[in-house]
């Protein structure tokens, strides 16, 4: 299939801007920020939906389909608390910010630590929250949701492979992830508390005139070698559909 607006134009705005960074910065940008997104997860009559929300055409994410989440404020500390605990209060309250819908702790299961690439202009360490259940009346705020779906992860992906949806890589990462936890609930909550959360720390390299992102593990992560071998975890994007190759961790 050939590549199509809209699915790709989220990473190539991403690769331009991070190579324009790394043009103009010889040295690693710092983590400048925390945030938490969440994937609001319900029953659905063919197996688990999960809430997308589209951001509006301006700011960050523009046009994109993501998860609610946002940056970690002083409000979230939890006196006494951890940094873990910070971060649920964030997932919590941006979660009912944006939608309306209260979540828990007890019902938010982390999978996954991101980090963009050293170069990139802002840094933020992200971390992904699965809620396995939700509350209240679902009321988008107007000035984060453009649309809104609930819907399969495997039917989100579909689309994207289809030009009509923009997703950043770590979502389309996360989608794929979770199409394999089960076909209900109670799977994937059994599945996904039985995880160790992965940590993604993203690299970025041109080879051959294409752009590439790296995650640990992959043999080019640190050097690229000529003629070198080895496991692959890294995303293929010069067409749609993206795929996900991970050769290093179990599903």
């Amino acid at each position: 299939m050939t590549d199509a607006a809209p699915g790709a134009d989220a990473l190539r705005a991403f690769m331009a801007q991070t190579e324009a960074a790394g043009e103009a910065k010889a040295e690693p940008v710092p983590i400048s920020a925390r945030a938490a997104t969440v994937v609001v997860a319900r029953e659905g009559e063919f197996g688990p939906e999960i809430l997308m929300l589209r951001r509006p055409e301006r700011g960050t994410f523009a046009g994109a389909w993501v998860f609610p989440g946002g940056k970690v404020d002083p409000e979230d500390a939890v006196p006494g608390g951890t940094m873990a605990d910070a971060l649920k209060a964030t997932a919590i309250r941006e979660t009912k910010e944006e939608t309306g819908l209260d979540v828990v702790p007890a019902d938010l299961v982390q999978i996954s630590q991101w980090e963009p690439p050293e170069v990139t202009a802002v840094r933020i360490r992200t971390w992904f929250f699965v809620a396995l259940a939700s509350s209240g009346t679902f009321v988008p705020s107007p000035d984060e949701v453009a649309e809104w779906m609930w819907i399969r992860p495997i039917d989100m992906l579909e689309r994207h492979a289809q030009g009509s949806v923009t997703l950043y890589p770590p979502t389309f990462i996360t989608l794929t992830a979770l199409t394999g936890c089960g076909s209900s609930i109670a799977e994937w909550s059994t599945h996904l508390r039985d995880l160790q959360p992965r940590e993604y720390s993203t690299r970025m390299r041109k080879s051959d005139g294409t752009t590439a992102l790296f995650w640990q593990g992959d043999y080019e992560y640190d050097a690229e070698q000529p003629g070198a071998t080895g496991p692959r975890h890294r995303i293929v994007t010069g067409s749609l559909p993206w795929t996900y190759i991970n050769e290093v961790w179990a599903s």
